[in-house]
């Protein structure tokens, strides 16, 4: 019956999901030091042998090791702690680092647990993320930061959209525990590369470029 294959597909979806997050959150641990970003898991449509992992850290040759030996090592790990058969892992440097949320908050959480003051920290990394041409990003860090009592900042720069459609595709959000003498803190980033505007142009200036090529077409075929 149709129902069941559906049922059988939703299934297979929720725990093809479930593979993906359990071996990103394994990787963001494993690959700390170099910086990890993302990760994407991509298995054969037809069913066949063999899973792809394509990995984006800040320092590449970290993972990839002397003449390929640490990637190597890494596909065995993730094939022994998943039961993944033949897996090939794809290596790829971060493009724009400094707008990625992840590797930011990562370099926030390594000059926090060098003692930095976290007022410090946040407006360098707020600096470092405009300069980079950034449309706005926001920082939260909570947690014991002066006293025994738990409290919270945020610092902004330029516009964070907080809702909606366009939100969700253009605000990158990223959250990492910092576990510190005083306890554990939280750092949440926000970073919106482009403004609304310039995203709507460029949206307008391509919907533009296809509706010119359909009538170049259409021309050819008259």
């Amino acid at each position: 019956m149709s129902w069941e294959r559906d049922t059988s597909k939703v299934k297979h979806f929720i725990s093809k999901n479930r593979s993906a997050l359990l071996v990103k959150e394994w990787l963001k641990e494993r690959l700390s030091l170099a910086g990890f970003s993302d990760m994407q898991l991509v298995t054969s449509p037809t069913g066949g042998i063999g899973t792809k992992i394509i990995i984006k850290v800040l320092r590449p040759g970290l993972v990839i090791g002397r003449r390929g030996a640490k990637i190597k090592r890494l596909s065995e790990e993730i094939e022994e702690e998943f039961g993944f058969e033949n897996v090939k892992v794809h290596v790829y440097e971060v493009e724009e680092p400094e707008l990625d949320p992840e590797i930011m908050a990562w370099q926030i959480e390594r000059q926090l647990l060098r003692g930095i003051r976290y007022r410090r920290v946040a407006f360098w990394a707020i600096r470092v993320i405009r300069d980079a041409g950034a449309a706005g990003v926001e920082i939260v860090i909570s947690g014991k930061l002066r006293t025994v009592r738990s409290a919270y900042e945020k610092f902004t720069s330029g516009v964070v959209l907080k809702s909606g459609e366009y939100a969700e595709r253009l605000v990158r959000v990223a959250k990492r525990p910092v576990l510190t003498k005083m306890g554990i803190i939280g750092v949440k980033i926000s970073i919106m590369p482009v403004s609304l505007q310039d995203y709507l142009a460029q949206l307008e200036a391509s919907e533009k470029a296809g509706e010119a090529e359909e009538v170049i077409e259409s021309g050819e075929g008259g």
